[in-house]
C-alpha cells in the first residue's frame, strides 16, 4: 500500500478507537447523573432513562467494535497467510515473496480505481468509418467516462498475460487493475500433489527458468541443443517438483522457446517481438491455488479455476475426482456466485454442478462440431443443457464466420448454442500479434476481413451484439474493460 492507503488505513483505525473513547467517556457522565441527589420519584425515573441509555450506548459500542474488528479480522487473516507462506519458504531467492508490504499492496486493492492506460484509445482513433455508428459510440465515451469499474464481462486469461508472466503474482494483480472482474487460474499438481497455477503440467521450461537452476537435472526430459535438423527440446513438468521447490527455486517468465538454442540461455531468450521482458525480469512469483485465491480475494475480484491435468495418470489412492474436490474445498468460503469453474473435460463439470457449486464454463475445442448441422449441434449441446452447465466457451474462430458481403456474423454453432439458452463465453483476446499481420490462429475463420489492430474492437462487438457473449478471456484486459464501461456490461 502506498503513503494514501497506510493513512487510510490507520485513520479508520484511529476513528474506531477515537469513536470507543468518546462512548466510554459518555457512559462515564451518564453513571455520575445517576449518582447525584435528586428527589426519588425522579431518581427511579431517571435511572430508568440511564439504563436505557446505557444499553443504547453498549448497542453503539458494540457497532463501532463489530465494524472495525471485521477489517481487523481481514488483515489479520491475510497477514497470518503471508507470514505462513513466508515461512515455508526462501525470501532470500526472491525478497518480494510475501512480505507485509505486499500484502498493504494487495488489501488496498479493494479500492483501487481501474487503470485502463492508453491501449483503448490508440485503436479508437485508429478505427476507419466501415462502423460510424460503433466508432461515435466509443468515442463519446472516451470523452465522458472519468473513472472505470470492474466488470464481469472480463475474464484475465492466465492473469494479463501479454505483457506479464502468466499465473504469477503480477499478472494476476495487473488483470484486476486493468479491470478484469475474473482472473483464471489454471490447476494442475505437483509432485507433493499441491495445486499450483501453470497452463499445462508439463510447461516449466517454457514459463519460469528452471533450466537454470539446479533442478533442470530432475526434468522429465532434460535440455538438448538443436542439432542439424532436430530442434531443441525439454520438457519439465510440474509433477517433476515440490510446491516449494518451483516456488523458491523457480522464476515465472514470459511463454516462449528458441528451437534453434545450443544452451539453456538461448533456450529461454527467446520472447515474442509483440511482448516484453519489463515485468520479468526480477523473478516474478509463481502462484499456488491458494496464493491465486489470497491475492484475487484482495482485490475483490471473482475466480475462474479451469480443472487440467488431462493427461495425468490417476490412481486408486488419488483419483480424479479427489483432484476435483481438492480444488472444490479451497473454495469452501468463497461464495459460489463468484466462482466460474472452467474445463475441457465436461464429466468434470457436471461433478462441480451436481455438487450446485459455482458457475460452469464448457471449454471446446471441436473444431468439427463447425461442419454438425442444426441437428447434430443440438445433440451435442443438450448434454450441457441436461447437467445445468451455466455456458459454452468455444474460441473466436468458432463463433464467427464472414457472410457473402464480407460482414462478419455468428456461426450455426453460436445460433444453436444461444436458442439452448447456453450462455457463451469466447477465448481469447488479445493473445496473438497485431491484428495488421493476420492475427493468427484465433482469427483464422476471419483474417481475411480483418485490416488494422483497432479492428480487435469490432470482433468485439459482433461477440457481444450479435453473437451474445457473456464474457470474454483476454490477455490485455483494458479493451474489454472500456468496452464494458461504455455499453454498461456486468460492472460492479
Amino acid at each position: 500500500m502506498g503513503v494514501a492507503g497506510d493513512a487510510k488505513m490507520s485513520d479508520g483505525i484511529i476513528n474506531c478507537k477515537s469513536s470507543y473513547h468518546s462512548i466510554s467517556e459518555t457512559d462515564t457522565d451518564v453513571d455520575k447523573i445517576a449518582a447525584k441527589d435528586i428527589p426519588s420519584h425522579q431518581s427511579a425515573h431517571r435511572k430508568r432513562c440511564c439504563k436505557k441509555h446505557k444499553s443504547f450506548l453498549s448497542g453503539i459500542i458494540l457497532g463501532a467494535f463489530l465494524v472495525c474488528s471485521r477489517t481487523l479480522y481481514e488483515d489479520v487473516r491475510l497477514m497470518m497467510t503471508i507470514i505462513h507462506s513466508s515461512s515455508t519458504n526462501d525470501r532470500t531467492h526472491n525478497p518480494k515473496l510475501h512480505t507485509l508490504s505486499t500484502l498493504l499492496h494487495l488489501h488496498s486493492h479493494n479500492q483501487t480505481i481501474v487503470s485502463i492506460g492508453p491501449r483503448p484509445y490508440f485503436l479508437i482513433n485508429e478505427m476507419d468509418n466501415s462502423n460510424p455508428e460503433l466508432k461515435r459510440t466509443l468515442q463519446k465515451c472516451a470523452l465522458n467516462i472519468k473513472s472505470f469499474r470492474p466488470s464481469d464481462f472480463v475474464l484475465g486469461h492466465r492473469g494479463a498475460a501479454l505483457q506479464f508472466p502468466e499465473h504469477t503474482d503480477r499478472s494476476h494483480d495487473a488483470a484486476t487493475r486493468m479491470g478484469a472482474g475474473v482472473v483464471e487460474c489454471d490447476i494442475n499438481l505437483t509432485k507433493d500433489k499441491q495445486l499450483i497455477c501453470r497452463h499445462e503440467m508439463c510447461d516449466l521450461h517454457l514459463t519460469t527458468n528452471v533450466l537454470m537452476t539446479p533442478l533442470a537435472s530432475k526434468c522429465t526430459k532434460q535440455f538438448r541443443p538443436a542439432i542439424g535438423n532436430l530442434p531443441a527440446t525439454a520438457k519439465c513438468c510440474t509433477t517433476d517438483f515440490t510446491l516449494s521447490e518451483i516456488q523458491t527455486q523457480m522464476c515465472g517468465r514470459m511463454s516462449s522457446s528458441n528451437k534453434h538454442a545450443k544452451t539453456p540461455q538461448q533456450y529461454i531468450s527467446h520472447t515474442k517481438s509483440f511482448q516484453t521482458e519489463l515485468y520479468a525480469h526480477d523473478c516474478p512469483h509463481i502462484q499456488s491455488h491458494k496464493n491465486f485465491i489470497d491475492v484475487v480475494n484482495a482485490n475483490g475480484g471473482s475466480f475462474s479455476p479451469e480443472y487440467k491435468m488431462l493427461d495425468y495418470k490417476f490412481t486408486k489412492q488419488y483419483t480424479r475426482q479427489m483432484f476435483l474436490q481438492q480444488v472444490l474445498h479451497d473454495y469452501n468460503s468463497t461464495d459460489p456466485s463468484r466462482v466460474y469453474f472452467q474445463g475441457f473435460e465436461w464429466e468434470d463439470l457436471y461433478y462441480v454442478a451436481k455438487n450446485q457449486f459455482g458457475n460452469t464454463f464448457a471449454l471446446d475445442k471441436n473444431w468439427i462440431a463447425l461442419t454438425y448441422t442444426r441437428h447434430q449441434l443440438l445433440n451435442y449441446f443438450h448434454p450441457l443443457v441436461d447437467h445445468g452447465v451455466t455456458a459454452i466457451a468455444p474460441s473466436i474462430s468458432m463463433l464467427l464466420e464472414v457472410d457473402t458481403e464480407n460482414n462478419l456474423v455468428p456461426t450455426l454453432y453460436a445460433k444453436v448454442a444461444r436458442e439452448l439458452g447456453l450462455g457463451i463465453v469466447a477465448w481469447t483476446l488479445e493473445r496473438s500479434d497485431a491484428l495488421s499481420k493476420g492475427g493468427g490462429w484465433y482469427y483464422s475463420t476471419i483474417s481475411q476481413v480483418l485490416r488494422t489492430d483497432s479492428d480487435v474492437i469490432k470482433v468485439l462487438d459482433v461477440l457481444y451484439e450479435d453473437v451474445g457473449i457473456m464474457a470474454i478471456w483476454t490477455d490485455w484486459p483494458s479493451v474489454a474493460t472500456f468496452y464494458a464501461n461504455c455499453k454498461g456490461i456486468s460492472l460492479r
